[in-house]
């Protein structure tokens, strides 16, 4: 942990501002008067930039809809994380996803490859739903060159020209990001956003993953891709993961970068796990559907099973617990992940076996409903 608080203090206060001056900004001075009323009227082109953080896209999708409602003629972008295309990819009503990779300093031909494919769309509006920590998007946000940029940030670097200072305590997601809706007067969308599997496709994703199993197997996901040394150890994962396994199938679901993690745990329950990367989005929904309870950190899979009204245990520290977990879903348990990084195996074991005791069969779901 020491790591990484070092880590995020260079990077806020030695990289960051570096990369900043290399974005070569221009002076407020020199932005040409425009006026808010006239550029928010009927905008042709729009980019939108979710938060880069695990649940970004589920989180922000109620709010891209809002926009899309309020804009109905509007051609709609979305800027994301290569490694969210899956999640980007199948959001019905974004006309164009436009990928990015992030950077350590704004050099390199595919940070330029990316401020052309942005300038290209000559954008009206801009909005970044982003944290004024979250720099990648930002810097690709301004570099847009959208006419009007709104976001939020402390300082006063003209990265944005509507700009949003957020308070010094962290909100409830949602909540921050009704912030920017509320202020340019754009209504909260009237409905949710929903993807749904057709019943065949369903069960061809049955079909093809559930393999080894019987018709009246019970299934608890695992979701182990919290970031390096954030989250708990390969063998207090295996502990929760066996604690599972006590009454039910296990699915674990990883990132690329936690496969080793995941084969271990897999190696160690032998027939009674499935691995799963994170990948594919309707396959997550179908199998997510289908688990009685769902565990997870601070992923999207985390915010996934929320969406679909899944039990879901979510593992977190008390702060990350105030920005992410909802606070009126009976479904949704917590657990202080510092609490359980000082927890021994066999403490680990007992506390989860309880909490995953065996309960009534939930029906299974094949909706993503993000309210």
């Amino acid at each position: 942990m020491a790591a990484i608080r070092i880590h995020r203090w260079v990077r806020r206060n030695l990289i960051t501002p570096l990369a900043i001056q290399m974005a070569e900004p221009k002076q407020v001075g020199e932005s040409p008067a425009f006026s808010v009323a006239d550029a928010l009227k009927n905008p042709q082109r729009i980019l939108l930039v979710p938060d880069s953080r695990p649940g970004g896209l589920f989180i922000g999708a109620s709010k891209f809809w809002a926009i899309r409602e309020r804009y109905p003629d509007a051609s709609l972008d979305l800027l994301a994380h290569r490694k969210k295309d899956y999640i980007a990819a199948e959001i019905p009503f974004i006309d164009k996803v436009i990928l990015y990779d992030n950077f350590l300093l704004p050099l390199g031909p595919r940070r330029r490859e990316v401020i052309t494919a942005l300038r290209s769309r000559d954008y009206d509006l801009a909005f970044c739903f982003c944290t004024d920590e979250d720099f990648c998007p930002t810097y690709f946000c301004y570099k847009s060159g959208a006419h009007v940029r709104v976001g939020f940030r402390k300082d006063d670097t003209p990265f944005f020209n509507i700009r949003i200072v957020p308070g010094e305590t962290p909100a409830y997601e949602p909540d921050r990001l009704s912030l920017l809706l509320d202020l340019l007067g754009i209504p909260e969308a009237r409905e949710g956003v929903s993807w749904t599997v057709s019943e065949e496709g369903a069960k061809k994703i049955r079909d093809r993953f559930l393999v080894g199993g019987h018709t009246d197997d019970r299934y608890v996901g695992i979701d182990v891709s919290a970031a390096p040394n954030e989250g708990l150890s390969v063998k207090q994962w295996l502990a929760i993961a066996q604690a599972a396994a006590n009454r039910a199938r296990v699915l674990i679901f990883f990132n690329y970068q936690e496969r080793k993690e995941a084969n271990q745990i897999k190696e160690a329950l032998g027939q009674k796990a499935l691995m799963f990367q994170n990948e594919d989005l309707p396959r997550q929904v179908v199998l997510i559907g289908l688990c009685d309870q769902v565990v997870a950190a601070n992923t999207d899979i985390f915010h996934l099973a929320v969406a679909m009204g899944r039990p879901v245990i979510g593992l977190f520290d008390e702060e990350q617990a105030r920005r992410w977990v909802p606070r009126d879903r009976p479904n949704v348990d917590l657990c202080v992940l510092s609490d359980l990084r000082s927890m021994g195996v066999s403490e680990l074991d007992s506390q989860f076996r309880e909490k995953l005791s065996p309960r009534s069969p939930v029906t299974g779901s094949t909706e993503f409903a993000e309210p």
